[in-house]
């Protein structure tokens, strides 16, 4: 992460997003559709002493007019489906994409999403029922 430009889709919290500029992102742009969720990141960076990170009202990658060489989803692999398509378009050769929160039956859904979009599963970490899956743009 250091000196790259992150994306955080469905940030929440933005505990990820704060953890990326503590890494050294050289920018971090943190998305929620829930303008809860993006009240409580803008608290939470603001008690963090956050300087990268720019909380936003988004709705998954819609809208997002910019380049990133990581992007993050600690989300629903519902929702990562929804917003799979979008992943080329938004993430510069050789990026890597994070998706967290999937459940294990969801897992070869997603793997084979990312296939279809052009992304390379470099990473599968499980817990439990739970998995975390990256992958990188050729």
């Amino acid at each position: 992460i250091p000196d790259q430009k992150v994306i955080d889709v469905g940030c929440g919290s933005g505990i990820l997003s704060i953890a990326a500029e503590k890494l050294g992102a050289q920018e971090v742009l943190a998305l929620d559709l829930d303008p809860v969720a993006v009240n409580n990141a803008q608290e939470n960076c603001k008690q963090n002493h956050t300087e990268k990170v720019a909380v936003k009202k988004g709705d998954l990658l819609q809208g997002v007019g910019t380049t990133s060489q990581v992007i993050v989803a600690n989300i629903l692999a519902e929702i990562i489906e929804q917003m799979m398509y979008d992943l080329p378009r938004v993430l510069e050769p050789g990026g890597i994409f994070i998706g967290s929160g999937i459940i294990a039956k969801k897992q070869e859904d997603i793997i084979n999403g990312l296939h279809l979009v052009g992304l390379s599963v470099v990473d599968i970490v499980t817990e439990e029922d739970w998995v975390a899956i990256a992958a990188q743009k050729k």
